[in-house]
């Protein structure tokens, strides 16, 4: 019989394991692999930077400060996950490695978006594609045919992703439940809202990530935040990082928003190659310069911290995080560990902006708006123009119906500054009402000894503590003060003399604090110092003694001292003065300011110092008094340091809330009794322990007799 040549025989043909053939076909029922993104690019991310830039697996310790925001991605208790940062921070690879995690382990339809075609295309072609393509796992996944690998659509096993210019056409017509908008300020401004509809039918399966620098914040205050990332941000749960000092371990962070900020710092007047080698980090605790190389061990030992919480210099987290739908993060300049010349880099190029605005420099201000915000990762605020306030102006302003010593209508708390001078305490009380108008109600000089004398603190202090301004209202109320800031700096001996008359303010529970406000904590008495780099943040609490190891600190670290920013107090304080008609930010001045005849000392002080294009404020003339205008900056830090610009007024704490339901407004009546019982029953005290103390063999008489003159007292 003849055999087919065709047929083959059974025995040559291999057939597939049928094990092999069930284990593949359970595989495909299984659920995909829990991994949250930062863990999944630790295992399975690659970077293949040739010709320049690390090559090898992805690896934490290079950008610790990542982690936080990819961990989010796959949170169920966000919708959108915000990252601000400056360019060569790493921020962009957080969406890429959310890219690789879906693909290679959670699948999900994604939506990815720039501002223009031009800018996508480039994104694709340097980033994506090799991506892809130095990562079997990747490609192994990725749809066979032509139209599965096109610009700007590639499809994956159970998930496809779409790359598009952020145009209004593109972000209507799409539909996906993960969305990447890569540097969201350069986009429409609606880029977001008009993107985050898109995820809606997904709910909290759904998730945004947007990063950018922040471009379109108008200022460096929450309420400038109204457009771009910085807008997202604000209203997140507002995470910074907190990094140790290599030198004394106190956590601050490099962020000029935080609790205490670690600073950058160069000699402002040195050419710009010097700047490069001598620009340090200054750490708010000790006060020692830092130097670039420490910036990786930094950010290895360092931790965010949200909105809610409170980190110590130990370094330990406590509160609770506040619940957002939105997870912000804010990378600064400092913190990246890509920045080309690392810190003295980024000196280098702000110090020569800033000089080419001084110089009036053509397109000065946009050089300086770039390098604020693409290198630094800071919103930019615009230089203010230089102040033309006049004395005389001011001293015309003067109100004749206004009383020293009074609170007119329309206020609503009080805060109190005190100016230390050789032989004297100044004082200067200020009301405040809606939207930051404000009216001076007094101002005195207290002769005194600063510099040695305890009793003369206390005695100012309590003075301010117990003081009642009567309401202008003839209801026989008054109205405490809120808030009291003093110098803390000045000849020597001063600066222990003002830690040593908090600690007993606190003994006395006057210096109490009102919790948490904008991450700082509210003491209702504050020693004050100001920091003069024109480079330091408006206003950090600081505890400085716990790091100090000289005699004279007084060192044990539990006295607050607000450093503030006295440049851009000024720059508020001269804006507010130059605004004459009533409402928001007025100020207004007593007629009793006056002297009989020009000139008026007091306004005089008002204007003894002028700002310069760099942003510093200096004296007109060595000889010139400027107390006044320091006394009107240290309201406006207590003022801030309570949140006046971002008060509710239509639903205001208790302490800033109208009159009738204001916790600060007393009877006066009710208060002076209450007083003097305080003060018969710690009389009556007193006089118990003297008695009691008394030996027994003292007769009747002299008992009677040293009673009667406790009493007396």
């Amino acid at each position: 019989m003849m055999t087919d040549p065709n047929l083959i025989s059974l025995d040559k043909v291999r057939f597939v394991d049928p094990r092999t053939i069930i284990s593949n076909a359970i595989a495909a029922f299984l659920p995909p692999e829990q991994i949250d993104v930062a863990d999944y690019a630790a295992l399975h991310r690659y970077l293949d930077n040739r010709g320049g830039g690390y090559v090898g697996r992805w690896n934490h310790d290079e950008a610790p400060y990542l982690v936080g925001p990819m961990r989010m991605l796959t949170s169920r208790n966000h919708l959108t996950v915000a990252v601000v940062g400056p360019a060569r921070s790493g921020k962009t690879a957080i969406g890429q490695n959310w890219m690789c995690q879906s693909i290679d382990a959670d699948p999900a339809d994604m939506l990815v978006y720039s501002a223009t075609d031009a800018m996508i295309e480039e994104y694709v072609k340097a980033e994506i594609n090799p991506l892809i393509d130095s990562h079997k796992r990747l490609k192994d996944k990725q749809g066979k045919l032509p139209r599965d690998n096109s610009m700007h659509f590639k499809k994956f096993s159970g998930m496809w992703v779409q790359f598009l210019a952020a145009s209004y056409r593109n972000l209507i017509q799409k539909s996906a439940p993960r969305i990447i908008i890569t540097e969201l300020d350069a986009c429409d401004g609606n880029t977001y809202e008009l993107a985050s509809v898109r995820r809606q039918s997904f709910m909290y399966e759904s998730m945004v990530l947007a990063e950018s620098h922040p471009d379109m914040a108008a200022g460096a205050e929450p309420e400038k935040w109204t457009a771009g990332v910085m807008s997202l941000y604000r209203d997140s749960d507002r995470h910074i990082w907190y990094w140790p000092c290599p030198n004394c371990n106190a956590y601050s962070a490099p962020n000029p928003m935080g609790e205490r900020v670690m600073t950058l710092d160069w000699p402002q007047d040195a050419p710009l190659d010097e700047i490069k080698e001598a620009t340090r980090l200054v750490c708010p605790s000790c006060g020692s310069l830092i130097e670039d190389k420490w910036r990786r061990a930094m950010n290895r030992d360092g931790v965010w911290v949200g909105a809610g919480q409170s980190i110590n210099e130990a370094g330990d987290i406590s509160g609770e995080l506040i619940a957002k739908e939105t997870a912000g993060f804010w990378i600064t300049g400092v913190m990246s560990p890509f920045v080309i010349g690392g810190i003295g880099s980024l000196a280098y190029e702000m110090a020569k902006a800033r000089r080419a605005v001084e110089n009036g420099e053509e397109d000065a201000v946009k050089k300086l708006k770039d390098v604020t915000v693409k290198r630094w990762g800071l919103p930019f605020e615009p230089p203010k123009a230089v102040g033309n306030l006049d004395a005389k102006a001011l001293a015309d302003r003067a109100e004749p119906g206004l009383r020293l010593g009074y609170v007119p209508e329309g206020t609503r708390f009080i805060t109190a500054a005190v100016d230390i001078q050789g032989n004297r305490f100044e004082i200067l009380v200020r009301a405040w009402g809606v939207g930051g108008e404000s009216w001076i109600i007094d101002y005195r000089k207290v002769t005194a000894d600063p510099a040695t004398s305890p009793g003369d603190w206390d005695d100012m202090l309590k003075s301010l503590e117990d003081a009642l301004y009567p309401l202008t209202d003839g209801s026989g109320r008054a109205m405490k003060i809120m808030a009291i800031g003093f110098d803390s700096g000045g000849q020597e001996g001063v600066t222990l003399q003002t830690y040593d008359a908090w600690r007993r303010a606190r003994k006395r529970r006057t210096a109490r604090k009102y919790g948490s406000i904008d991450g700082r904590h509210a003491w209702s008495i504050l020693p004050l110092k100001g920091n003069g780099s024109v480079n330091a943040p408006l206003l950090n609490l600081t505890y400085p003694e716990s790091k100090r190891r000289d005699r004279t600190a007084g060192a044990r670290g539990e006295v607050p001292v607000g450093l503030f920013n006295p440049n851009a107090f000024k720059d508020a304080a001269s804006t507010q003065m130059q605004v004459a008609e009533p409402g928001p930010w007025c100020v207004h001045f007593p007629a009793a300011l006056r002297a009989a005849e020009p000139p008026h000392p007091f306004f005089d002080q008002l204007v003894a110092e002028q700002r310069s294009s760099d942003g510093r404020w200096a004296k007109v003339s060595p000889n010139a008094r400027n107390e006044a205008l320091d006394l009107m900056t240290m309201t406006n830090v207590m003022a801030f340091l309570f949140g006046l610009p971002r008060m509710p007024w239509e639903s205001p704490p208790g302490w800033a809330a109208p009159w009738d339901v204001n916790t600060l407004v007393v009877s006066m009546e009710e208060e002076t009794a209450a007083r003097n019982a305080t003060a018969l029953a710690t009389g009556i005290k007193a006089v118990a322990q003297v008695v009691t103390s008394e030996p027994s063999t003292a007769s009747r008489e002299e008992r009677r007799k040293r009673l009667a003159s406790q009493l007396a007292r």
